[in-house]
């Protein structure tokens, strides 16, 4: 679960810094991919109570959230309806990565 954290602590710091320097959401493309990444095997880890502690679980758990909170602020600046298109977008990701699943599952 580290690991996966580090890589949504990076990704993030990317997305921040494509924020505030006033670029778009997708200009950080492939940072805000590693972190939906990073942030959905984290919490599946913590659903599924896998290899790590409870407190690695809690802490990355907490980290997440401080991070969305913190993306919730920057998206809303930058748009009226900023941190809800990023949902939306999150959401689409999600259904996209389970088909995926599901397709090699078949396979």
């Amino acid at each position: 679960m580290l690991v996966e954290l580090a890589a949504a602590n990076a990704a993030f710091a990317v997305i921040k810094k494509t924020l505030c320097n006033g670029k778009e959401l997708l200009a950080a493309g492939k940072a805000v991919t590693d972190y939906f990444s990073a942030s959905s095997s984290i919490s599946k880890e913590v659903a599924t109570k896998g290899k790590s502690s409870a407190l690695e679980a809690y802490q990355a758990q907490q980290q997440l959230m401080k991070q969305e909170a913190e993306l919730k602020d920057m998206l809303n600046k930058q748009g009226l309806l900023g941190y809800h298109n990023f949902l939306q977008f999150k959401a689409e990701y999600a259904r996209e990565q389970k088909e995926q699943t599901k397709l090699a599952a078949r396979k």
